[in-house]
């Protein structure tokens, strides 16, 4: 599948199954469903933390250029459309993020700073 298809593909989906999501959230799955099946990077916008950490879930179960479009859809959904967690957070420390959505970033901050405050 094109790179470009599969992006569309992608951000109808996200768009239809979270219809309520900031526009950098149906972003981050596009551009990260189109990355695990192409292995090329770009898109709409990004990348953010959200796009960063789906990339880094993507490596590490041996997805990239190696999936379907369901396959890489299952794996990613999650990263860029539930809660913020730690893990997205560390990406602002370790990533340039630069395509997020505005409240997120102040959540973020704050997940770090719990976080450093328990250690």
């Amino acid at each position: 599948m094109e790179y470009d298809g599969v992006l569309d593909r992608a951000m109808k989906l996200g768009k239809e199954r979270h219809s309520n999501a900031p526009q950098q959230h149906h972003a981050a799955f596009a551009n990260s469903v189109a990355y695990l099946i192409t292995g090329m990077s770009g898109g709409f916008g990004g990348p953010s933390m959200r796009e960063h950490w789906a990339s880094r879930i993507g490596h590490s179960a041996g997805l990239v250029s190696n999936c379907t479009f369901e396959q890489a859809s299952e794996a990613v959904e999650g990263c860029c459309y539930d809660p913020l967690t730690y893990e997205h957070a560390c990406m602002l420390n370790v990533e340039h993020c630069f395509d997020d959505a505005p409240e997120e970033v102040k959540e973020a901050r704050r997940l770090l700073a719990a976080k450093n405050r328990e250690n």
